[in-house]
């Protein structure tokens, strides 16, 4: 019989924020970082599936949900990093493996740069670091507009809209289902204080290269060449690590979870894959 496992709530306090995480499982930790909206629900489909081989933790970045923090500030990267450590420090464990979409990806390059020690494998998910880009500044350009139209007019449902008008391999419009009704605290946090620091953020990629940091790159077959999708090839070549094709889109874990924590289980364990490869 699989065992069920009961999903735990637990905070740490860490450089002025408190900053609250859900953990189910058992086994090594698995620590899984959201990106914009940053909220640990965003894994609430996938995490009993993982559970049952690690144990999972996502939490509420700083500011965002339930977690607090100074909401004046515009997001930190390395901040964002340290707040990583505390969580995992927190669960009782040293290292981790880690799994980051989105911004959460950029923030696992983040700590694949400065906390190395920490990481036992790390798998960024499409993540937005435009600047490596060949147009890098085009893209930078269209944010910065996006950005720039909501802090003239106000209006988060048209920036969001925006935003969202430039994700890939949705099978329904998502721009068209954004609406007042699901504009939450969070996307006005994001748009104000973490959506430009996101869009700039640049990576070390070649300290993560010296650093020899365990990591796997990925996006999803269904972003083909997105923007997001092309960063994720690019920071394979220039990390020097695996580039892994992933389910779905650029929230699978939401829409196909099943799949994507298959994907994301045998990309963890390079074992599994020789396994399947060749059965006993």
């Amino acid at each position: 019989m699989k065992a069920t496992f009961m999903t735990s709530t637990k905070s740490v306090r860490t450089e002025g924020a408190d900053i609250v995480y859900d953990h189910q499982g058992d086994g090594p930790l698995l620590l899984m970082i959201s990106g914009g909206g940053g909220d640990s629900r965003r894994y609430d489909a996938i995490r009993p599936m993982l559970a049952g081989e690690y144990t999972v933790v996502s939490y509420d970045r700083r500011c965002n949900s339930r977690s607090t923090g100074d909401a004046t500030l515009d997001l930190d990267m390395a901040q964002q990093a340290r707040d990583a450590v505390a969580v995992i420090h927190a669960t009782g464990h040293e290292r981790a493996y880690i799994f980051g979409n989105s911004g959460g990806a950029s923030i696992g390059l983040e700590l694949a740069a400065r906390h190395s020690d920490v990481i036992k494998k790390l798998v960024v998910h499409e993540p937005p670091v435009m600047s490596i880009l060949p147009d890098a500044e085009t893209w930078q350009g269209f944010m910065t507009n996006v950005q720039r139209t909501y802090r003239q007019e106000g209006d988060v449902v048209a920036a969001m809209k925006a935003f969202h008008s430039t994700l890939t391999g949705f099978d329904d419009s998502l721009t068209a289902r954004i609406s007042a009704e699901n504009i939450t605290p969070n996307s006005e946090f994001f748009l104000t204080r973490e959506f430009l620091p996101i869009t700039y953020y640049v990576p070390d990629l070649d300290r993560i290269r010296r650093n020899r940091v365990p990591m796997v790159s990925a996006a999803g077959h269904a972003s083909a060449d997105a923007y997001y999708a092309r960063t994720a090839r690019i920071i394979a070549e220039r990390a020097g690590c695996p580039f892994a094709e992933f389910p779905g889109n650029h929230i699978a874990f939401i829409t196909e979870p099943e799949a994507f924590a298959t994907r994301l289980r045998d990309t963890l364990d390079e074992r599994a894959r020789t396994r399947r490869a060749h059965p006993v």
